[in-house]
């Protein structure tokens, strides 16, 4: 588990998405040309990073990410959390009697999958049902192929598209309205499946009156420009919209509500995922004012959210001890007893994916995280530390000097980051064992880093970690000769396929890639303090170190790879 940081960070990336072209690039003959130049010489087996292309050099990278991926697709999540057996659904321990009495709601970009998913096992039970999807994601899932992940033809479920660009608008708000209108007209003798993913704030706004979209929208954009974290949007939300921190499920009762979650919040906090629509919401409406006092825009907050805070305030001072009772309907609770969350999948499945993947790649793997958060710079910067822990630990033997300062002084870093000593002990397991084996390292990780925007340039969080990370490890390099005995790379990338308002999930970094830009004449820095990596990676060496999957139709945040291998085990 890592530690958190006590400092604020801006939620991922603005919706800026300026760009311009990547100047200075040489021919891509004159630059395969001037790598062959810095080619050397190694024994069979062993890596040579600057003779082989980036995208063979990296297929071990893209396989393991695309594992993760794989692992946390709809139809597997739903398969895995929904059974059916003479008419009766079992799920999360309960049981349910289904007699052609199931309804459907929907939010988030996977839940298009997870709908045909639950259609597949219930079909002829579902009576009507709604799900609110990103705008054009049917069109565009049909494009890449995947229709596996839309509807079928004979759907008895009504989808509606909205918010484009994963903010709230009009038509995500008309598909909240027809959600709500559909839930509240549902008895005791009903089921409601609940599907979420990541994605569902945006596809499920209703404000309470007398605050509008537009006026939730301009605090949403106020609360990004200061820093605000997603914890801190979503709890906002919560008290200022009809339909999250446990509205739904309100709105539902009497019926049964089945909510399956798919987790895009570290640590899988239910009462965050998608503002929790179908979770009881302990937070106060004080919080949100604190909020804003924390982040020091009072005035900055529309007038009618501060009004209807502040009655919201008076009134939940009113209300009865939100304890969870053990029996009876004397609190808040008794609302929610009707209600059963499940998460059907998250990041830790696709972190556990991942590391089997590497195994079976030849690889010794570990998983150090799949809690990750921080800045995306500093995250990077904290794998050059890992992989020069892993170098030094590969290379390390007692009697040469200055070899355990340098282990501790490395462990002290990692272990300030989060680092617990058991997993600081593992890794150092896994490489003496990795030693022993004449094998490679991969460390994985997963989680949601964020960004502060300084720059006009285009990117993401996973583009913006991998530059920073090449930029760390050719300053490493320069300065430890023993990194340069290692093949080093890493990959960060989104599961949902979408890294900021890119069309790719990610890029990859490795101990050439500054070289690379040296060599056509780019200053990576320069890209990275204007938050333009996207830029850099996509012109880069013909693309070779951006990863781009196309929407996947799911989302359990971000994977992290980072792989250490031995040049030539001989100099070891």
């Amino acid at each position: 588990m890592w530690i958190r940081h006590s400092l604020r960070f801006a939620i991922p990336y603005s919706t800026r998405s300026w760009s311009r072209p990547l100047k200075n690039l040489k021919s891509r003959h004159k630059l395969h040309s001037a790598l062959r130049e810095y080619s050397v010489t190694t024994q069979p087996g062993a890596v040579d990073s600057l003779s082989v292309m980036s995208s063979d050099r990296h297929q071990d990278l893209r396989d393991i990410f695309n594992t993760a991926i794989s692992s946390v697709l709809p139809a597997k999540m739903i398969t895995r959390a929904l059974t059916v057996k003479d008419n009766t659904l079992h799920v999360g321990g309960r049981e349910y009697e289904l007699d052609n009495n199931v309804y459907v709601v929907g939010f988030g970009k996977a839940v298009a999958g997870m709908a045909r998913a639950v259609e597949d096992q219930l079909h002829h039970h579902i009576i009507d049902g709604i799900i609110s999807v990103p705008h054009r994601l049917g069109t565009t899932l049909r494009e890449l192929g995947k229709g596996d992940l839309w509807l079928k033809e004979n759907t008895k479920l009504k989808v509606m598209e909205g918010a484009k660009g994963n903010l709230p608008d009009v038509d995500s708000e008309r598909a909240a309205h027809a959600i709500k209108k559909l839930v509240t007209s549902l008895t005791d003798r009903h089921i409601l499946i609940v599907l979420i993913s990541g994605g569902g704030s945006a596809l499920l706004p209703l404000p309470c009156p007398p605050i509008t979209l537009e006026e939730e929208a301009a605090l949403t954009k106020t609360l990004s420009q200061n820093g605000a974290t997603i914890n801190d949007m979503n709890t906002i939300r919560k008290h200022i919209e009809e339909l999250k921190g446990g509205g739904l499920a309100k709105a539902a009762f009497p019926a049964q509500v089945i909510s399956l979650i798919l987790s895009d919040v570290v640590d899988d906090k239910m009462d965050i995922i998608a503002s929790a629509p179908t979770v009881f919401d302990i937070s106060s409406p004080q919080m949100c004012i604190d909020i804003f006092k924390e982040l020091k825009i009072q005035k900055q907050v529309p007038a009618s959210v501060n009004e209807f805070l502040f009655k919201k305030s008076v009134e939940f001072a009113k209300m009865p001890s939100l304890k969870k009772p053990e029996a009876g309907y004397s609190t808040p609770w008794s609302k929610f007893q009707h209600v059963k969350n499940v998460i059907v999948g998250n990041n830790s499945m696709a972190t556990k994916a991942a590391r089997d993947r590497a195994e079976e790649l030849g690889l010794l793997s570990i998983v150090v995280s799949a809690s990750l958060e921080g800045e995306a710079r500093n995250v990077g910067e904290l794998f050059v530390d890992i992989a020069k822990y892993i170098a030094f630990m590969y290379n390390y033997k007692p009697s040469r000097d200055g070899g355990s300062v340098t282990l501790v002084q490395l462990e002290l870093k990692l272990a300030q980051f989060g680092f617990e000593k058991k997993v600081l002990n593992d890794l150092n397991s896994l490489t003496r064992k990795a030693r022993n084996c004449r094998k490679g390292v991969c460390v994985v990780s997963g989680g949601e880093t964020v960004v502060k925007v300084k720059g006009q340039g285009k990117g993401g969080r996973n583009q913006e970690m991998a530059l920073a990370f090449g930029i760390g490890l050719e300053n490493a390099r320069v300065e430890e000769e023993k990194l340069n005995r290692f093949s080093i790379e890493f990959l960060s990338g989104g599961t949902d396929g979408q890294d900021g308002p890119t069309d790719a999930a990610g890029a990859i970094a490795d101990d050439n890639l500054i070289q690379k830009c040296t060599l056509e004449g780019v200053e990576a820095e320069t890209f990275l303090e204007n938050n333009d990596s996207y830029t850099l990676f996509s012109d880069l060496d013909d693309g070779a170190y951006i990863v781009k999957t196309g929407l996947t139709g799911t989302n359990v945040m971000d994977i992290q790879a980072l792989i250490v291998r031995p040049r030539n085990l001989d100099d070891l």
